[in-house]
């Protein structure tokens, strides 16, 4: 190994340094040997002030003890130029942190700690270790990757492989101009790369997988992919040896199901619900998977076991299927790495049905939908181990066309003072969204997460309570999960505070949803996560004025789009939102422009309103109804009208008629066609014979018209003419009163709000005008006695009397209808 002096420590940039600690060196060494490599590292460092002390003076020298050897070449310490060889004080404590145990991840690691005693501000700490790795999957694959800046300042990064010349590396670089030195050494190649004092990069928020944050350089072995595939391939072929029991559950899913599908599905859920997560990867386990007879039998298994286990079952099933590699958290980013075992950490699986390709994720769990209702996972990128040539497949990121989530609220206030405001919810998750609040309900008690809804509720509006515990409905196959809730707030508590004048409406979504990093000097995009659709909407009821949302913007961009529609009416306001969050990376020339649409967003999905106000009184427009109601009772003036002319034209005077004698069933029969209206044009022609018989000069027309009020005066006057002949006076003063009644009763009270009432009312009153005249009929009749001709004549159905009649029939309905409605 390559003796390096220490370097000065970047003066210039000495504010720059944090936590108490100057870097000096680092160098890391490496060799080649079969099966592996040699590693040396050597760190150097001061101690500027006081809180670098507790750092310093510790060394964590962190090792895989199935692969690697690890040794402490020297420990020193430099105070005020003089040396001290600390090596020999050096005690270790090894133990076994598993930093993620607590998600059921082992991977074996120990850490031998190292307290260096009598550290002081001033010193220098310099120490170098020796590692000798042996790969146990794919040993001779290489992979090596650094970065030529850090956030900090460095006096000096330097990197140092050797390696056989008859083994080729690939050098791929990102964000940086530094080149290796590539000089030969008898049958090896020496690559030396050295940065000094290298300006420290400013590490910014929310970059994307795909974006090297700092000047990055990889190194590795092979520039196939196929390389890395095939070094673990053999290991994650399907197996066809089940338990009996596990069998069984197979033969059962084949013999219920024909479709490919429906059988990958069984499959997937036996393989998630049935077998729970532990991750065993210590050694070659960090990369092979157990064999699915043990998984079976333990009941555990990680993504590997998961893998392999569903492999093979859907294999047995006659879905072809393969093993797939890829990364949870940097699978956007895969693409930009060199073919390499560790820059993957999960593991998944790639099934063919005809020439649709399906992703499944073992390691989910109450999973939901089948077919196309199946959520895919998403990882970016991923390495099928069978069928890849030798490059990375893109895995296809989801289409959203319909929201995955949708909140429905419905706000009724207090139809009268006293009562309480009430608020009714229901939230529906659909695909992924379902799968996470299946599995959300699975882990929490149903009260916990009613607790957790109603103090989301309590913020929004102080004092209001639930009326019942939360409802849950799941259909699994459809992936549909709906959530019930109902609440009131008391009318003491929507007065407190005028909570009514500043009703706050707002959507239903997560603020962090939208990541809002600093904008200054910004050099990379922001990754702002995968494709959203939600919808709120709120329907606000029982209210005294029409609202609106006319301030409402737009917001429309390549990554994020929020559409706001409303409707109102006087007594009830709809509010709808559409956020959606499409291409998941704003470019760094777009970040403006999203953080300007995101404030948008927030400053448009949450707004107050004044509902305690109320519209001033206004004459409403007419209605289709009120409209036909009016052109008929103008159609009915019209026909009196027309009545009259034809009255006034064709009225001719009879010598010796006293008023006008009429049939008492052609009254009735025309009174009942004409719904009233040959009342009175009888008892117009009434009065204006008399007028001619007597030389009378009544306003016959006004007379006939108002011959409610009349009737009893006329009828008493003219039957006493009749002498012996007389009718009963009672039977005519009380028909004359009745009809009298009946009119006033019809023009004084309100219509009544029930059909069949009113219609019977308006039956009634046409029965009443059909009778109530009658014994007026018989004493005019009996007074002309003497002239039986009249009578005959006026009692015939003439022409006109005709038409009346087939009018009527087609009229009549007419009036019941919009005289009862």
């Amino acid at each position: 190994m390559t003796d390096v002096d220490i370097p000065d420590a970047d003066e210039a940039r000495a504010s720059q340094v944090r936590n108490g600690i100057s870097y000096l060196l680092s160098d890391w060494q490496g060799k080649y040997r079969p099966g592996g490599y040699i590693g040396y590292e050597r760190e150097v460092y001061k101690v500027v002030d006081r809180p670098g002390l507790e750092q310093a003076a510790t060394i964590n020298l962190k090792f895989d003890p199935a692969r690697h050897t690890i040794k402490l070449n020297h420990l020193r310490v430099i105070r005020d130029g003089v040396v001290q060889d600390r090596l020999g004080d050096v005690t270790f404590d090894v133990y076994r942190q598993e930093k993620d145990s607590e998600r059921g991840i082992f991977d074996g690691w120990l850490t031998a700690r190292i307290d260096i005693n009598d550290v002081r501000v001033g010193d220098v700490i310099d120490y170098a270790t020796t590692t000798d790795r042996q790969e146990l999957v794919g040993q001779e694959l290489f992979y090596y990757r650094f970065s030529t800046q850090w956030d900090e300042p460095v006096g000096l990064i330097r990197r140092e492989i050797i390696w056989p010349s008859s083994r080729t590396l690939t050098i791929k670089d990102e964000r940086t101009s530094v080149r290796p030195k590539i000089t030969p050494a008898g049958d090896q190649t020496r690559y030396l790369w050295e940065m000094s004092k290298p300006e420290p990069v400013k590490i910014e928020d929310n970059l994307p997988a795909s974006f090297a944050p700092w000047g990055t350089v990889q190194i590795s072995s092979t520039a196939s992919w196929r390389d890395v595939a095939d070094a673990v391939v053999q290991d994650y072929r399907p197996v066809r040896t089940f338990p009996p029991a596990f069998l069984a559950k197979l033969d059962s899913i084949a013999a219920r199901h024909e479709d490919p599908r429906e059988r990958m599905v069984e499959a997937l859920r036996i393989v998630q619900d049935e077998v729970r997560y532990i991750s065993l990867s210590m050694g070659a386990g960090s990369y092979l998977p157990r064999d699915p007879s043990t998984v079976i039998a333990s009941g555990f298994g990680d993504c590997k076991d998961k893998t392999l286990l569903l492999v093979s079952a859907l294999s047995y099933l006659g879905v072809k299927a393969e093993a797939a590699l890829t990364d949870i958290d940097e699978g956007y980013g895969l693409n930009r790495f060199l073919p390499s075992l560790r820059v993957f950490d999960h593991a998944i699986v790639r099934a063919e049905i005809g020439a649709h390709v399906y992703w499944l994720d073992g390691t989910d769990y109450l999973q939901g939908g089948r077919g196309g209702e199946l959520a895919e996972p998403d990882f970016g990128y991923a390495l099928p181990l069978e069928s890849s040539n030798g490059a990375l497949e893109k895995m296809p990121a989801p289409k959203l066309l319909q929201p995955t989530v949708t909140v429905a609220e419905e706000v009724s206030f207090p139809a009268k003072a006293g009562d309480p405001l009430m608020l009714k919810t229901l939230t529906t998750y659909y695909g992924v969204d379902a799968d996470n609040m299946r599995r959300k309900l699975a882990g929490r008690s149903i009260r916990e997460l009613g607790d957790n809804y109603l103090q989301y509720y309590t913020r929004q509006y102080p004092g209001i309570r639930s009326t019942a515990v939360l409802k849950s409905a799941d259909d699994r196959d459809r992936n549909v999960v709906t959530l019930s809730e109902t609440y009131e707030l008391p009318a003491d508590a929507l007065a407190h505070g005028d909570l009514i004048k500043n009703f706050q409406l707002r959507a239903d979504f997560d603020p962090a949803e939208f990541p809002k990093p600093a904008a200054a000097d910004r050099v990379g995009p922001i990754w702002i996560g995968g494709p959203m659709f939600r919808r709120h909407s709120v329907t606000v009821k029982n209210l005294k004025a029409a609202f609106s949302a006319e301030q409402a913007k737009t917001v429309v961009t390549p990554n994020v789009v929020l559409r706001t529609s409303w409707s109102s009416t006087p007594t009830e306001f709809v509010l709808s939102w559409d956020i959606k969050k499409q291409e998941p990376e704003v470019s760094a020339e777009g970040v403006r422009t999203y953080l300007a649409a995101v404030n948008d967003i927030l400053d448009n999905t949450q707004w107050a309103y004044d509902f305690s106000v109320e519209a001033p009184a206004e004459d409403e427009p007419m209605s289709g109804l009120e409209a036909l109601e009016t052109m008929i009772f103008a159609s009915w003036l019209l026909a009196v009208l027309a009545a009259c002319i034809v009255e006034q034209r064709s009225f001719k005077p009879r010598p010796g008629q006293l008023y006008w004698p009429i049939s008492p069933l052609k009254f009735m029969v025309m009174t009942a066609v004409t719904a009233g209206l040959y009342v009175v044009l009888w008892g117009w022609r009434v009065f204006r014979q008399q007028n001619l018989a007597y030389g009378a000069r009544y306003w016959s027309f006004v007379r006939g018209f108002f011959l409610p009020i009349f009737m009893v005066q006329t009828f008493v006057r003219l039957n006493r003419d009749l002498g012996v002949r007389q009718v009963a006076i009672w039977l005519g003063v009380a028909a004359g009163l009745l009809f009298l009644g009946s009119e006033l009763y019809s023009i004084l009270f309100d219509r009544l709000e029930d059909v069949w009432l009113a219609s019977l009312r308006r039956s009634v009153e046409l029965v009443v005008a059909m009778i109530a005249p009658l014994p007026l009929v018989v004493v005019i009749n009996r007074l002309n006695a003497r002239h039986p001709e009249y009578l005959a004549w006026s009692s015939q159905f003439t022409s006109w009397d005709k038409v009346w009649i087939v009018a009527g029939v087609f009229y009549l309905p007419f009036i019941f209808y919009f005289g009862a409605t």
